[in-house]
């Protein structure tokens, strides 16, 4: 499995996390993806959309110091969009079970 880790830390805004997400999931090694929805253009959607392109990557997915406890209460717009941002990679899990996610707390 490719251990991809994203760290709630690293981020300022959700905007940083969308970046990351480009970076780490290789945005660019598919065609389709390569000079178009920089940054997944910020939308759910779209993240969505790509990450249809990476379900068969055996993705193990990390997410640290993310209290999605905390973060689906959305009391600010930044967790509002952590939040779906995390549904949507959950979807992908349910969709594609070769994937996981884990969710580690180190605060």
């Amino acid at each position: 499995m490719k251990k991809i880790i994203f760290n709630k830390n690293d981020y300022k805004t959700y905007k940083d996390f969308y970046h990351d997400i480009c970076v780490k999931l290789d945005k660019d090694r598919f065609i389709d993806w390569q000079d178009d929805y920089e940054d997944l253009c910020f939308d759910a959607n779209i993240l969505n959309e790509f990450l249809w392109y990476c379900h068969d990557d055996n993705l193990d997915i990390k997410f640290i110091n993310f209290d999605f406890d905390e973060i689906k209460l959305r009391k600010n717009y930044d967790d509002f969009q952590f939040f779906y941002i995390i549904e949507t990679f959950k979807r992908m899990i349910e969709q594609y079970p070769n994937n996981k996610i884990t969710f580690i707390n180190e605060e």
